[in-house]
């Protein structure tokens, strides 16, 4: 009887453990994933306005060169069946072409002829790739081109396997006005030729190797001398004419020549001659004078002393270099040197150009100035008319480091 009692509470016990579990949740299906369908852009060099690429070492696509010294060098990757075209500014133009070997490189003379303001340079039979086991590419050839400004810039090529990659336009961007200022101060020529910027024609070297191209001169022509009997005239007086008056603005470097009122050339000079000497005798025997000096610029600082303004038509300046350095340093010809420099808004240079000075005196002939030195310049010059962005600097360069000449501003009334 009591098993019969316990069977129900055994029933009871049992539905209320099984109320008391929770019920597991409904299993979801699994779904397969998704499949995303990515678009791939196109890389910047597939693209055909993209911009020029620069690998380690050299151009390729499409080369923009600021030239901001004049020892430049270009490198420019070049295919082989490639060719490249260099554009220059349009008031500037390449004087001498000196290219390498013709079997790796090549200018082309006749496109030479018919734009003057572009070189364009062909691979030789001999301009081909590296093997692919190379890892690093070396210039195969080499072209230098002098402008008629003065500037001088080295072009090499590297051989390149895919012809997307050649160079086949390249832009030199440069003022000819500034890199001819700075060829002044460092004592080097300017405009080799007389037909832009009042430059001086250069007559056709004897000695120039038979690869180099002169661009005055067609190539095979011969420049014409007159014959020693035969005298030389102008076709007509007024010709003649002319040609003394070039002459004589050419030759005319005395300051009394451009003096307005002075009775004569000799009397000008001779009173520029004894305004410097004077000057220069006192900056020798009163150094002290000479107070506000520069921060020393590559050895070299400078100081100035200015002399009133007077009824004279022409000014006097002295300069005091001084050798800092522990060394005997020399001065590139023609320095100290007078500028006129224009100054934009911020006062950054726009443009530089040189004062035409025609007489000086130095109280040492020589260009060397011994450690701790210092040597005096007296210069003479007409005053030029100035802008309010412009102002007189002087220049000083030495041999090690002409591009970076020591410099110093004239002081100027009104200001």
């Amino acid at each position: 009887m009591k098993i019969i009692n316990s069977l129900p509470m055994l029933l009871f016990a049992s539905t209320l453990l099984a109320a008391q579990q929770p019920t597991a949740p409904p299993v979801k299906p699994i779904q397969s994933p998704k499949r995303v369908h990515r678009v791939l852009k196109p890389t910047a060099s597939a693209t055909p306005n993209s911009p020029p690429k620069t690998s380690t070492n050299f151009f390729v696509g499409e080369a923009r060169v600021d030239v901001t010294k004049d020892e430049t060098v270009v490198r420019l990757a070049m295919a082989q069946h490639g060719s490249i075209l260099i554009e220059l500014p349009a008031n500037d133009g390449p004087r001498y072409i000196i290219p390498g070997d013709p079997e790796m490189a090549t200018v082309d003379e006749k496109a030479l002829e018919r734009n003057k303001r572009a070189i364009v340079v062909r691979p030789g039979t001999q301009f081909v790739p590296p093997r692919h086991n190379v890892k690093a590419i070396n210039p195969a050839a080499t072209v230098t081109a002098q402008m008629r400004s003065g500037l001088v810039v080295t072009f090499l090529f590297y051989p390149v396997e895919d012809l997307a990659q050649n160079v086949h336009r390249c832009v030199l961007n440069y003022n000819r006005d500034e890199v001819v200022a700075r060829r002044r101060a460092a004592g080097l020529p300017v405009n080799l030729d007389d037909k832009e910027q009042g430059g001086e024609k250069t007559a056709a070297q004897s000695t120039v190797a038979p690869t180099s191209i002169d661009m005055e001169r067609p190539k095979g022509d011969k420049p014409k001398e007159p014959a020693p009997s035969e005298p030389v005239e102008s076709s007509s007086p007024t010709e003649a004419k002319e040609k003394e008056i070039k002459e004589t603005r050419l030759n005319s470097s005395a300051l009394g020549n451009s003096v307005v009122g002075a009775s004569s050339g000799a009397e000008a000079n001779s009173e520029v001659a004894t305004s410097l000497r004077n000057t220069l005798d006192q900056a020798t025997k009163q150094p002290k004078r000479f107070k506000n000096w520069t921060h020393t610029t590559h050895g070299l600082k400078l100081s100035i002393l200015q002399n009133p303004d007077s009824t004279k038509p022409f000014k006097v300046v002295t300069i005091a270099v001084k050798n800092t350095t522990g060394d005997s340093l020399k001065l590139v010809e023609g320095s100290p040197e007078l500028l006129v420099e224009t100054v934009d808004e911020k006062g950054a240079t726009v443009n530089v150009r040189s004062i035409a000075k025609t007489q000086r005196e130095a109280s040492n002939t020589s260009s060397a100035i011994a450690p701790g030195a210092t040597v005096y310049f007296a210069i003479a010059y007409v005053s030029p008319v100035l802008d309010a962005h412009q102002s007189v600097k002087i220049v000083v360069a030495q041999t090690n480091a002409a591009d970076q000449p020591a410099s110093i501003k004239l002081a100027t009334s009104g200001r």
